[in-house]
């Protein structure tokens, strides 16, 4: 918007392009008015006459960047306020004397300029400001009429008609329009408002005024008192309100609010001193410095009440003497969040009383979903936005660029994220650096500050770029118990901002019931800035609806503005009771149905694939155009050895939870009349997306499972990019210590992904296994199996069993890891396993089934000829007696008898006798 950094060194290089060569010193905000621009005040210093000075007001268009000189007063005199009309026609500014305040009003179209008119009989003590309403021009040629505010603290608000006519002796009204008009003086009139306020605020957005006064308390008739009952009158009882002034354009005024408040002191119709004053004139506000409060409203609903203080905790007076000398005190703020219906507490305490009385937080809006609330040595960033309920806040140092002597900064409306100094008027940008919060992410221990720097950026930054970054600095200490935590939120945040995009606006309702993050909103967040703890908490309001006026309570019902949208808000919020889907409702199910899950005992088509919607090929699970990490390589084979994939087995099962889930709290009971009226009036289309929100969203969390895959092996130091090589081979050619470091960054990466209970890619379980084959010990390797941690599946055991040498040591240990597998798949592997034991294991077990009257499948058969044949040539081969060779006839007598000659496989069984009794004639 400016080039230069400093708003005065802009405006003089303004008046230095319109001629004005006199010296321009002293600059000072006056106010802002609704279109953004601002009205300054500086003083001229003569060069030729060094003793004549004077002051002038000036109002600067900050899109067309002109200054414009309104108003001039000889000598130099202190302007601490001013406010403009819509029309540019009348100027009203605020001088201070001696601590007194006088208002004027003047007008400023005319070439001649008129006469200044004092708004008060005499200059007051109280605090004085005053503000123009700006509307549509809707007046005549020959006449305007504008209304001024004057706020006198503690005394009343006051309302005045402002009348510009046209001079009657103008004879050319349209080449001299602009020449020949003044104020009438004589009709300027008002109204009393309001009275005894102790402090209001403009919004000159949305042209409303908010002020705090004194109202009696609401009495409960079922709390009545024995006074009361007995009929004594007694004096009510005053509490302080915050309350609207709604000014319409066309319709009387109305209040459109009212708020009790709960504030530290009460205010004092009289006191012996008068109060001191800060001057606030961006946003405008009329107050004392005993209370330091703000109000931030958006149009699309969003309303905030903030509220900072010091206090001294009460001590005993003991460690009160004892702590006199250290001089600490207790910084703390609250955030009313209306919309929500809740508050938002933050203390810190130890801050040093030196420090803590020049701090003056700075409250603003950062984009559409959080507050900034800056000062000189923290940012905080208050996730507060309409998307979803208060939570993930973010804490944060000042950032560096900021200068220590900065002390208050005053936001700008419609300037972007730009700030001003009130002491220097230097510009200062408010927008956090992603760096920033980089270095924050890297410097910081607090667990819950780290999760919601993770939120920030995957949902509200939507820069899935720097979770490469992030993912680096977390797996720098992978063994930190917090490093399974982030990556679980890096998890359900990514998937939660892959699955908003895309879907249709009918379906957005349903988003308020998916995961969004791991972080509980109840639980009060503890961080460490600067060396001073810093702790946030929630507190919930009740009946907040009934602080607003509803629109049918609005002069004008159908009329939609700010009030009618945190109507809307307060209601939404009040009946927002569903909960979120956590992975807590599929885990359970999945411990029990993965207990008897049998990957061999299924095919793809008996397990249950998301039909596709045809609007966006939902039932694609592989298919990740709405992610950019969909393009990202893997380490090992995306591929299963197995018919039906762990992959889908868990994917359907979620898929399945999350749409009951959907469906239960999307729909609406209705009964009897009440049905037949909300379902006419309240067709809500949501229902009608629970599948493609729920397919979206397990499609996101296979993609966000693989692309966390990819990433995290990045971090270890393995890029598959630049590897030839996959799955086992790979293993095998890396060295032992980045076989280990790997190992242990993909042990927390899979128990994040499971205690999520989100889809592992496919192939996975192979490559870790085989990975932590070669980077444990043999034991420490079998308590992974037998605990369930490594799934051995075919491929993997094959090239493990292929791995361990034929000693008695390795067959022990290979006996072991095939006791743990299912039968069927033991089986598989047997029959690939040429060893003595494999045969003797697979002919006893043939044997028994017989014995035991189980069905046996027909056998192959690898070669010709009968019975006797095959006993022959067992005979031949071991040249055996026929003592020797008489039990083993005699068994498969017995089996011929039990069995079929189909049901035998003699190839199997003589093959065990022949290595059973090569290994007796060894022993012997």
């Amino acid at each position: 918007m400016l080039r230069q950094e400093n708003l005065a060194a802009n405006f003089c290089g303004l008046l230095a392009t319109q001629g004005y060569k006199e010296k321009a010193n002293e600059w000072r905000i006056l106010g802002q008015e609704q279109d953004g621009s601002l009205l300054t005040s500086w003083i001229f210093e003569f060069l030729d006459e060094t003793d004549k000075r004077e002051t002038c007001v000036g109002h600067f268009h900050a899109t067309k960047k002109q200054l414009r000189v309104l108003w001039t007063l000889p000598g130099c005199v202190e302007i601490i306020q001013a406010s403009i009309n819509s029309s540019i026609t009348l100027l009203s500014y605020v001088v201070k004397t001696a601590q007194r305040y006088e208002a004027f009003i003047v007008e400023v179209r005319s070439s001649e300029g008129g006469t200044p008119t004092p708004l008060s009989a005499e200059p007051s003590p109280r605090q004085i400001m005053t503000q123009f309403l700006w509307r549509v021009e809707s007046a005549t040629r020959t006449c305007w009429q504008d209304k001024l505010l004057v706020l006198t603290h503690e005394d009343s608000i006051k309302q005045y008609s402002c009348t510009v006519k046209q001079s009657s002796t103008t004879t050319q009204t349209g080449s001299a329009e602009g020449s020949a008009w003044h104020l009438d003086t004589s009709i300027l009139t008002h109204e009393t408002l309001a009275r005894n306020f102790s402090w209001a605020q403009w919004d000159a957005e949305c042209q409303a005024l908010y002020y705090i006064h004194l109202k009696p308390k609401a009495v409960s008739l079922s709390l009545l008192d024995e006074g009361e009952q007995i009929g004594e009158q007694t004096a009510p009882t005053l509490s302080p309100t915050l309350s609207a002034f709604q000014f319409n354009e066309k319709q009387p005024t109305e209040t459109v609010l009212n708020i009790p408040l709960n504030l530290p002191k009460l205010p004092t119709k009289s006191s012996e001193e008068p109060p001191s004053y800060d001057d606030d004139v961006v946003p405008l506000r009329v107050h004392d410095s005993s209370l330091n409060l703000i109000i931030l409203a958006d149009s699309s609903g969003m309303f905030f009440v903030c509220h900072y203080y010091l206090y001294q905790p009460m001590q005993p007076q003991h460690a009160q003497e004892s702590s006199r000398q250290q001089q600490d005190v207790h910084f703390a703020y609250s955030v009313s969040l209306l919309h929500h219906g809740c508050v938002v507490h933050c203390v810190m305490p130890g801050v040093p009383w030196q420090k803590a009385r020049l701090l003056r937080p700075t409250f603003a809006l950062q984009g559409s979903h959080h507050l900034l609330v800056s000062s000189a040595f923290f940012v905080h960033l208050l996730d507060v936005g309409l998307q979803h309920e208060p939570t993930c806040h973010i804490v944060c140092p000042a950032v560096n660029s900021r200068s220590p002597d900065v002390t208050h900064l005053v936001p700008l409306r419609k300037w972007g994220a730009l700030a001003y100094d009130v002491a220097t008027l230097d510009l200062v940008s408010l927008n956090v650096p992603k760096s920033h919060l980089i270095e924050t992410f890297r410097s910081d221990n607090s667990l819950d500050n780290r999760i919601s720097i993770i939120h920030y950026f995957l949902i509200h930054s939507t820069d899935m770029d720097v979770l490469a970054e992030l993912l680096s600095s977390i797996l720098e200490r992978p063994l930190s118990l917090d490093t399974v935590a982030l990556l679980k939120e890096a998890l359900i945040a990514g998937s939660y901002a892959a699955a908003v995009r895309g879907l249709p606006e009918d379906a957005k309702p349903l988003l308020r019931l998916l995961p969004l993050t791991t972080a509980l909103a109840t639980r009060p967040i503890q961080a460490r800035v600067a060396d001073i703890n810093v702790g946030i908490s929630h507190e919930s309001l009740h009946n907040t609806s009934m602080m607003l006026l509803s629109p049918q309570q609005r002069l004008s019902p159908y009329r939609t503005d700010i009030w009618t949208r945190l109507w809307e808000l307060l209601n939404e919020s009040a009946k927002q009771e569903q909960p979120r889907f956590t992975a807590e409702q599929v885990t359970e199910k999945l411990i029990f149905s993965l207990a008897c899950y049998q990957p061999e005992a299924l095919s793809p088509c008996t397990t249950p694939m998301t039909p596709d919607t045809g609007s966006g090929g939902f039932g694609d699970y592989s298919s990740g155009s709405a992610f950019p990490f969909s393009n990202e390589v893997l380490p090992f084979i995306e591929q299963e050895g197995c018919t039906a994939s762990k992959q889908e087995h868990v994917i359907s099962v979620y898929l399945r939870e999350l749409s009951v889930h959907l469906v239960k709290h999307s729909s609406k009971p209705h009964s009897g009349f009440r049905w037949l009226k909300e379902t006419f009036f309240e067709r809500s289309q949501a229902p009608a997306h629970v599948h493609a929100v729920a397919s979206q969203f397990v499609s996101a969390q296979l993609e966000l499972s693989r692309a966390l895959c990819s990433l995290v092996c990045r971090a270890a130091g393995l890029d598959a990019r630049l590897e030839t090589l996959r799955g086992f081979q790979l293993i095998d050619q890396m060295p032992s210590n980045q076989q280990h470091s790997l190992f242990l960054i993909l042990e927390r990466y899979c128990l994040a992904v499971e205690t999520m209970a989100f889809p592992l890619p496919e192939g996975f379980s192979s490559f870790f296994t085989y990975l932590g084959y070669r980077a444990l010990d043999y034991d420490m390797f079998l308590q992974y199996v037998e605990n369930h941690v490594f799934e051995l599946q075919v491929d993997v055991m094959k090239s493990i069993v292929y791995d361990i040498e034929d000693s008695p040591l390795g067959t022990e240990r290979k006996l072991s890891l095939l006791s743990a597998l299912p039968k069927q798949r033991a089986q598989r592997l047997l029959k690939c396993w040429p060893h003595p034991d494999s045969l003797m294991i697979r002919g006893r077990e043939h044997a028994a089934n017989i014995l035991s009257g189980q069905h046996q499948e027909p056998p192959q058969r690898r070669g010709s000829g009968n019975v006797s044949q095959s006993r022959m040539q067992a005979r031949s081969a071991l040249d055996l007696t026929a003592e020797t060779l008489s039990p083993l006839n005699s068994f498969l007598d017995l089996l011929t008898a039990k069995a079929s000659l189909n049901e035998l496989d003699y190839n199997l069984l003589i093959e065990t006798t022949l290595s059973s009794m090569e290994l007796l004639t060894v022993h012997d």
